[in-house]
């Protein structure tokens, strides 16, 4: 069962939204969250709008910070900011993408985020699938 934290510096719109999607792709026995490294005070409300126009949500109403998580080791911590959010959280694979925040602009960069966050997610998800079934033969 692979723990998979999605983290940013604000929690409020691109691990947010990949959380979403994650937990939308992936089997219901992996652990799929998210967190900020320094968390605003509510979601970007854009993000909220663009995961609804694909059908899901998102599963807080409120970032949450490091500290509110609940497993100590993650399997992967996906850091999705551009400056290292999640370096020090303990992870046994840290992973790097560097995906601009939209920043309260036109809803067609939300669009191309969510794009961009799916492709991502499925490619590393298939990825853990393969490590999984090579262990298990």
């Amino acid at each position: 069962m692979p723990s998979i934290l999605f983290v940013c510096r604000h929690n409020a719109c691109r691990s947010q939204i990949a959380e979403a999607i994650g937990r939308e792709l992936a089997p219901k026995s992996w652990v799929i969250d998210s967190a900020g490294s320094h968390p605003t005070a509510q979601v970007d409300p854009k993000a909220a709008a663009i995961l609804k126009e694909f059908g899901l949500e998102m599963w807080r109403n409120r970032p949450q910070a490091f500290s509110q998580l609940v497993l100590k080791e993650w399997d992967y911590v996906v850091d999705i900011s551009c400056e290292k959010s999640g370096i020090n959280v303990p992870a046994k694979n840290y992973l790097k993408w560097d995906i601009p925040d939209p920043l309260d602009g036109p809803m067609p960069f939300y669009s191309r985020l969510f794009d961009s966050l799916s492709e991502r997610i499925n490619d590393l998800f298939r990825a853990i699938q393969r490590q999984l079934a090579a262990k298990s033969a």
